[in-house]
């Protein structure tokens, strides 16, 4: 493969994974040590990517590196149930996403269709305010830096404006009682995203289940969909299938 091509194609990895590192350009296009650190030189001259330890990340994200992305969650698991959700996305349909790593990288796994898009984030604002064919709207209010994106009552009642057809909504802990979060603006804000959509599709890695915070979102039959990487304990299976809420394991996919 020629070098051009190889840089294009690294450039494509980091669009889905972030970062990158001399292994993964070894093991993905069959190159020596030599050519991946050239590779990575060149990109760099060409300012496309940031060199950091450990790898490189694309220049545009070297500042939304923050700490709510160090989650410790295998990135193929984020990507499995992202892949899984981006298979939702119909042409113009009008969506919510909310702000979450999986969230985020739903966003950047979509077809390109032509859909009107509404987001508190601002990284997953710049990543469809990028593409042809997007209409995107960035709800305001109170700016966390943590998180990077905006959660206070004013931005819950900014949601109020919109209607969606779906809502890609991210967990922070989900317990037989429902949905909760540790932020009370998070809180608001999430309850207007549910109840402005028409189906709700919660992305929810199993280190959610049975986790509950101090402030409530939304009960379990508010939600219409859970993808996630592992089956729930067994007792909240049952009351997700008594609540006729749809659930889709990708772990369970990929052991067939």
């Amino acid at each position: 493969m020629a070098q051009k091509r190889r840089l294009e194609k690294i450039l494509d990895w980091l669009q889905v994974h972030h970062e990158i590192n001399a292994e993964d350009i070894i093991t993905q296009f069959n190159v020596s040590r030599d050519t991946a650190r050239r590779d990575l030189v060149k990109l760099e001259e060409e300012g496309k990517i940031l060199r950091v330890k450990g790898g490189a990340v694309l220049a545009s994200q070297s500042t939304a590196l923050s700490p709510y992305r160090d989650r410790g969650m295998p990135k193929y698991k984020e990507e499995e149930i992202a892949r899984k959700a981006a298979a939702y996305v119909r042409e113009h349909d009008h969506i919510f996403f909310d702000t979450s790593t999986t969230v985020e990288l739903t966003a950047r796994l979509m077809a390109n269709k032509e859909i009107t898009a509404v987001t508190n984030s601002i990284d997953i604002f710049q990543i469809l305010s990028e593409r042809d064919g997007y209409i995107t709207y960035l709800t305001g209010g109170k700016f966390n830096k943590f998180h990077r994106n905006f959660t206070s009552f004013h931005t819950a009642g900014e949601v109020t404006k919109y209607k969606t057809d779906v809502l890609f909504l991210g967990a922070c802990g989900l317990g037989m009682e429902g949905l909760t979060s540790p932020d009370e603006g998070e809180a608001y804000v999430k309850k207007s995203m549910i109840q402005s959509a028409k189906k709700v599709i919660l992305l929810a890695d199993h280190t959610k289940f049975n986790k509950e915070f101090l402030h409530q979102v939304c009960d379990l039959s508010q939600i219409d969909l859970i993808i996630t990487d592992q089956t729930p304990p067994k007792q909240m299976e049952q009351k997700l299938r008594s609540l006729h809420i749809e659930l889709m394991v990708t772990e369970k996919e990929r052991g067939r």
